[in-house]
């Protein structure tokens, strides 16, 4: 078996257990927004600006921002190595980034908040890092910012309790604050603000619940016509729509210490980030605690390969108070490598390249549990797994280039491209990866070079091209219509074992209204498969020649320009206006004879909330939309 890097085409083959959120903490269930300028930006060039910033929870509260003036600045290896985004007011605007309103977002009774900062304008001005609200108390979820006397505050549910830290904050300083809202409390312990793990301050709230309010999500400002910038850099910023249990808070608070290199005054749980160990990415963790002295435990017991790239855990035993399991790696990327293997019996022995460190904090029982390596997660792929036999969890405790491995346990299972150790016992700290012995290696069956998809007036061409192939009895062309669920729609043969570069094509005649997406199986004589990555292609068969402007406009009033042989149609038209996550706040039919001059004016008449939406022409089952803003 050769496990190989692989950008182009990955193994999709089984979903890893464990919590997904940040640190290994919490799933799109209860973390509602998640950040990172590491991820998901339509930019990673320093200095250039940022349009998009996706979130990474899995509900698709991404922000944007269309305008060119009030659009942030991405920059490179700013606060331990990772990048920032600087929201500044060089443009004589303020810099901010948009988000529709959503549900997930509010109708809740608890919060957590995590925020990564580096203020550079500390004015005694409201520089605010994350709100949910239209203005000041009105559909007001939340607001975090500087303000007063370079003090921390903190909105929920409208502005009647607002309070602040006791902390001063100075300009160009790195801070790692967290927030929580418990409802469930008394009013006089419902809010609390963090500094790192340091508690700064317990606050009064009357609110039990915070409703679904009627307001956008804004990074860098108060609301949409506040003319004040945040003022600096923000690294991350992470929002649960829980109060998370104080083990959960913890984990988190360890992972973006280890990685922004953010000390913690207390509770510091990883030393893997050490100057002489520096495995500082991707830290996650499970652990126990109490929320506070005499309180009911709280834990976080397992966490995803997901978020470690490539390892995940899942406690099987009982996590006594104070027992903490935090793990991290080193390297950016992964390899299988056939060298520094001393201590592994057999032949032919690999292991990963990519190794974890395991910091244990354990006050009585022994940690055991159960360990999963995911190679997809990892950033590799594989052809063929092998059985379980052939796998060994292999730890030391110096990381030092020639120190032996020593095999603390042979896997159980090999489900789909992960590799299972049971119950395993976790007492110790040290360095951990995956090893291999194999009589044979086998080579990756496809090097395919690229996979393609374009719109060809009434049909869509699939095209890709290999380098080489081994085995390789068929190509299968699957397409789905909304990215989860893909048929087949037809098959090319392969060309079984190949050295030179091969082009093939396939076309799809059957096409539909909007987005398609293509994806390519490839199926080996003896029936394993992988899969490529996934290609989208919109198909918009409405002939239309909409022109909308002004765009951004004021109050929602747009005048619509229709082409002479747009109106030739005598079929009514719907016009809609429809925000980021389809929900619709304007409808109306035209009769094309009703139009005049080629126009139509749209007014909503100030009733429609500022931010970005779709304008969607439907005529019969076509429509057409382009996107407009309101400001």
């Amino acid at each position: 078996m050769k496990f190989v890097i692989l950008l182009l085409y990955t193994s999709v083959y089984y979903c890893s257990f464990g919590q997904t959120g940040p640190g290994g903490v919490g799933t799109s269930t209860n973390n509602m927004l998640w950040l990172r300028a590491d991820a998901g930006t339509n930019t990673t060039s320093n200095g250039t600006a940022v349009s998009n910033w996706t979130d990474q929870s899995g509900n698709s509260n991404s922000v944007s921002q269309a305008t060119n003036n009030k659009q942030p600045i991405y920059t490179t290896n700013l606060i331990n190595g990772n990048p920032a985004i600087l929201f500044d007011n060089n443009n004589g605007t303020n810099d901010k980034l948009v988000g529709a309103d959503a549900s997930t977002l509010d109708n809740t009774s608890g919060y957590t908040f995590f925020t990564i900062s580096r203020p550079l304008t500390l004015d005694g001005g409201a520089r605010s890092i994350v709100s949910k609200r239209t203005n000041v108390g009105i559909e007001q979820s939340f607001m975090l910012f500087y303000y007063t006397s370079n003090k921390f505050y903190v909105d929920i549910q409208t502005n009647d309790n607002r309070f602040n830290g006791t902390t001063t904050y100075s300009p160009n300083n790195n801070y790692l604050i967290n927030v929580v809202y418990d409802g469930t409390l008394s009013s006089a312990s419902r809010s609390k603000l963090y500094n790192g793990n340091n508690l700064d301050v317990r606050a009064s709230e009357t609110n039990t619940s915070v409703p679904n309010n009627n307001s956008p999500l804004i990074i860098g400002s108060t609301d949409l016509n506040d003319p004040r910038p945040f003022g600096g850099y923000i690294a991350e910023v992470i929002g649960y729509r829980t109060a998370l249990n104080k083990a959960s808070r913890i984990i988190v608070n360890n992972y973006l210490s280890a990685k922004y290199n953010i000390a913690l005054a207390s509770e510091d749980k990883y030393a893997g980030d050490n100057s002489l160990i520096n495995f500082d990415k991707d830290v996650a963790g499970i652990g126990s605690d109490t929320i506070m002295p005499g309180s009911v435990v709280g834990s976080n017991t397992s966490f995803s390969s997901s978020v470690t790239k490539g390892l995940g855990i899942t406690s099987t035993s009982v996590l006594d108070v104070g027992d903490y399991l935090l793990i991290g790696h080193g390297s950016a990327y992964n390899s299988e490598m056939s060298t520094d293997v001393a201590g592994m019996t057999g032949t032919s022995n690999t292991r990963w390249q990519r190794v974890w460190y395991f910091d244990v904090t354990n006050t009585s029982s022994v940690l055991n549990g159960t360990v999963e390596f995911d190679v997809s997660n990892s950033g590799m792929a594989v052809n063929s797994m092998g059985v379980a036999g052939d796998y060994v969890l292999l730890y030391r405790s110096s990381n030092s280039i020639g120190t032996s491995w020593t095999e603390i346990a042979t896997a159980n299972s090999v489900t789909g491209d992960m590799v299972s150790f049971s119950n395993v016992n976790l007492q110790n700290d040290g360095y951990y990866t995956l090893g291999y012995h194999f009589s044979s290696v086998i080579v990756l069956p496809v090097e395919l070079s690229s996979f393609n998809t374009e719109l060809n007036y009434d049909q869509v061409d699939v095209f890709w091209t290999t380098f080489s192939e081994t085995n390789n009895d068929y190509f299968s062309i699957e397409k789905s219509e909304n990215g989860k669920d893909f048929y087949e729609i037809g098959q090319i043969k392969g060309k079984g074992n190949s050295t030179q570069t091969s082009n093939y094509l396939f076309t799809d005649e059957k096409i539909v209204e909007g987005i398609s997406y293509y994806r390519l199986k490839q199926v080996d004589f003896n029936g394993r498969y992988t899969h490529s990555t996934i290609k989208s292609v919109e198909n918009e068969l409405i002939e239309l020649a909409m022109n909308v402007f002004p765009n951004p406009s004021e109050n929602g009033n747009f005048k619509i320009h229709f082409s002479e042989n747009d109106l030739k149609n005598e079929e009514p038209l719907t016009i809609q206006l429809v925000d980021l996550a389809g929900k619709i706040f304007h409808s109306e039919e035209l009769l094309p004879d009703k139009i005049s001059n080629h126009h139509h004016e749209m007014n909503t008449f100030g009733s429609i909330p500022k931010g970005v939406y779709y304008l969607i022409i439907h005529r019969n089952n076509r429509k057409k939309s382009t996107k407009v803003i309101i400001q």
